[in-house]
């Protein structure tokens, strides 16, 4: 076939590396994928004026807002009345009080333009007032936006099926080569049909193990793995776990007497690398033969950040019949305490009030069982999604493939959390 004579003309132009090999292959879809509408959303209705009821403590910032100006429209003290009358506020927000308010937030403008405008005769402000000046400003804003009348929302119209044509090309590139001392070193990457690349890896093993560099999966999600997926695109994949180690760049791996074992990491590439605290996963996987079955049992674990997510698997297989169980727990962090509200002074801002977040821990299970029988496979998943006091979100599908040598028939229907997507096409390999 066309990539062997490719693979064989790049083996001769390696004199001298014999022990070398380049291998060019590639795959490419063909096929429809149909996506079922969201529900109409009806008109929002609107707010009206005084929703919110101001707190004691948000009253007594905007007094201290409104303080009467001992000299006229000049920046003093946290206060942002215009006129030597102050101005005072109650729970119950109306018209006039809002006028008061509108008022205020003008002449805070005012100020920070007067700030920006070196040709204007009242810049004074330092700049500690001018950052107090900008926090009071969002302040009074966050306020109006809660007491002020709002605009009942739109109504969405039902968003109708979708039919869309799927196509692509992906040219897969690999090599391998072993050293005098018996080392083994490789690369892979690919091209798709834009004209891109994208990322490859690259690694050198020995007795010593695996070290690998480049895209790569975390060691969680190398060891533990996702379910089977239907349909040629994947149907929207919803058989995946969200790994959040996905974006590692750098692993060990190591196998032994049925044991492997893999860690990753992702190393500072430059100014773009933004990750603090943790990065790190780990994953270990047991695989042998009970009574004619291939059992595989895999354990793994990631921290990046403050947030971990231990996950486990079990397969089995035997014959024509695969079945594997995923389940995933995600620590979302430590709790948020509760911030208790605060007035705003002369010298600090005001304090909203932060209700307490528990950050309740997401919970994942899945099972994937598939057939194969001769050209034909058939492959069904569920999988669902668990977090406290949140509605749990179902994912499920079922497709089948028949082999038609070189290209297989695929097709697959999904339902999204009640969203249906159905999927069919061929994908080819050469």
């Amino acid at each position: 076939m066309k990539h062997t004579l490719l693979a064989t003309t790049a083996l001769v132009a390696l004199t001298g590396a014999a022990a070398a090999e380049i291998t060019i292959s590639g795959t490419a879809r063909i096929g429809v994928v149909t996506t079922e509408g969201a529900a109409a959303v009806a008109a929002g209705t609107a707010q009206t004026l005084g929703g919110h009821a101001l707190t004691t403590k948000e009253i007594a910032t905007l007094d201290v807002f409104g303080a009467a100006a001992a000299t006229g429209g000049v920046y003093d003290a946290g206060e942002y009345q215009s006129t030597t009358t102050a101005v005072t506020f109650a729970a119950t927000t109306n018209a006039a009080q809002l006028t008061k308010l509108d008022a205020l937030i003008a002449n805070a403008k005012t100020l920070l333009l007067e700030h920006q405008n070196t040709a204007s005769a009242n810049v004074g402000q330092t700049d500690a007032e001018i950052a107090k000046i900008s926090a009071d400003l969002a302040t009074m804003e966050n306020l109006r936006g809660q007491v002020v009348a709002k605009e009942a929302s739109a109504a969405v119209a039902k968003k109708a099926d979708t039919t869309v044509g799927t196509n692509r090309v992906r040219i897969a590139f690999a090599g391998s080569g072993t050293t005098d001392g018996g080392l083994t070193y490789g690369f892979s990457a690919r091209a798709d049909h834009s004209n891109t690349s994208t990322g490859g890896s690259q690694y050198i093993s020995g007795a010593f193990g695996k070290i690998s560099m480049g895209d790569l999966n975390g060691g969680d999600e190398q060891m533990v793995g996702n379910l089977s997926g239907v349909g040629h695109t994947g149907a929207g994949s919803h058989q995946e776990f969200g790994y959040q180690s996905s974006d590692h760049n750098i692993g060990y791996s190591v196998s032994m007497a049925g044991v492997s074992f893999a860690a990753t990491t992702d190393l500072v590439r430059g100014a773009d690398s933004t990750k603090t605290g943790s990065n790190t996963a780990y994953g270990i996987k047991w695989s042998g033969d009970m009574g004619g079955a291939t059992l595989g049992v895999a354990l793994g674990t990631s921290k990046i950040g403050n947030k971990t997510e231990n996950s486990m698997s079990v397969g089995v297989s035997m014959g024509g019949l695969s079945i594997m169980a995923v389940s995933h727990t995600n620590d979302n962090g430590p709790a948020v305490d509760a911030v208790d509200e605060a007035s705003a002074t002369a010298t600090t801002a005001h304090v909203f009030a932060v209700a307490k977040v528990d950050n309740l821990d997401t919970d994942t299970t899945g099972l994937s069982i598939s057939y194969a029988m001769d050209a034909m496979s058939v492959t069904a998943f569920t999988k669902t999604e668990s977090t406290s006091g949140v509605a749990d979100k179902d994912y499920s599908g079922v497709g089948f493939t028949y082999n038609l040598g070189g290209a297989t028939l695929k097709a697959g229907f999904v339902d999204k959390n009640d969203i249906s997507i159905m999927d069919f096409g061929l994908n080819f390999s050469f």
